[in-house]
């Protein structure tokens, strides 16, 4: 992997670090709750956090919702950060619920932003102040996103914003692994936001709702994007907000990449479903199994990973069973083991005193 931009040490004391950008001040007020998911990944959730305690200004709370972890995760990342309030769901709610379970403390808590973070991610000291100077200047941003890198190729983008259509209904990324040149540096509204990393207004999700909990992980934070357009909100993007991802990291260790495939076509269709109308179907089922699945099943095979090429067929039919059967189970075998109750769900495993940092 490539170096990444070192971050700054942490100001042990928990107050607000002792340089601040011009963006930072902007936003000193803003109260914002941070969260990370955790799912048997201690060691790159530590580098996130580390990251996160690093930025600038004193105004957020960092939590991490760990995910069902069943590698002792939880335990280092208390012992590691003992400052931090942490939450145990006792089994593997997917990102969508792990998500909400953040989301729903953050708005008992009366914060104005919560932050999705990734746990694949390292971020830039100015990120939460960017993303929030954004959010100021765009007084009906309901979701803003940054600037993503790869982080094996700290010099390529992951995401600079992403467009959707209805009339094709596969969501894609802009600037997808170009070489940095500098395209993609004017700050605009976007059809959607990746939950990858995003700042969420709280008053927007007062009204719209958290993430669709069906979706269990992929395509939901497409779905609140659109959500949240129609009833006025813009999504933004803040260039200036930048940060760097190893992705599917997570999901390839935990379950492997055809759980990945499963997810995106089962996803994409429900997000049709509750969306799009009978005309714009016309187009989409064409687009869609040509240029999307055809391409997942093919890339695949040429590799001699049939197991993915399964995976995304299977989501397919497991669509038509959410659709039909709700009560019956929509998930690989390998997401249904870790959904399995392990311990009383959402218990509190650490809520310090002084939960800054």
């Amino acid at each position: 992997m490539g170096a990444l931009p070192a971050t700054k040490p942490h100001n042990s004391g928990g107050g607000a670090t002792a340089a601040k950008s011009e963006s930072a001040d902007k936003s000193d007020h803003l109260k914002t709750l941070i969260v990370v998911l955790n799912w048997n990944t201690y060691e790159m959730t530590k580098e996130c956090v580390q990251s996160l305690r690093a930025m600038e200004g004193d105004s957020f709370d960092i939590l991490i919702v760990d995910n069902g972890s069943q590698d002792g995760s939880l335990e280092s990342l208390r012992q590691a950060f003992p400052q931090i309030t942490m939450i145990a769901n006792g089994r593997n709610l997917g990102f969508a619920s792990g998500s909400n379970v953040g989301m729903k403390r953050a708005l008992e808590q009366g914060t104005d932003y919560v932050l999705l973070v990734n746990n694949d991610t390292v971020v830039k000291p100015d990120l939460l102040a960017e993303l929030l100077a954004e959010a100021k200047r765009s007084l009906k941003a309901g979701m803003v996103s940054p600037k993503i890198y790869y982080a094996d190729h700290p010099d390529r983008i992951w995401w600079a914003g992403g467009t959707f259509s209805l009339w094709q209904g596969v969501p894609r990324h802009l600037g997808r692994n170009e070489k940095e040149r500098g395209r993609y540096e004017t700050a605009r509204s976007i059809d959607w936001a990746t939950g990858c990393v995003v700042l969420i207004s709280c008053a927007a999700l007062r009204e719209t709702g958290l993430f669709d909990e069906k979706i269990f992980a992929n395509a939901e934070d497409l779905d609140l994007s659109l959500r949240m357009r129609s009833l006025g909100w813009q999504i933004r993007y803040a260039p200036a907000a930048k940060l760097w991802h190893k992705e599917g990291f997570a999901t390839r260790r935990n379950v492997g990449e055809h759980v990945r495939y499963f997810t995106s076509t089962r996803n994409i269709l429900w997000v049709m479903h509750k969306h799009a109308r009978a005309l714009q179907w016309l187009t989409f089922c064409p687009y869609f199994l040509v240029r999307y699945v055809c391409v997942l099943v093919l890339k695949s095979l040429s590799r001699g990973d049939v197991k993915s090429a399964l995976g995304a067929l299977g989501g397919i039919v497991a669509f038509w069973r959410m659709r039909y059967r709700p009560d019956s189970a929509v998930l690989p075998e390998e997401l249904t083991r870790t959904t399995l109750p392990m311990t009383e769900d959402a218990v509190v495993c650490a809520t310090p005193t002084d939960t800054r940092r």
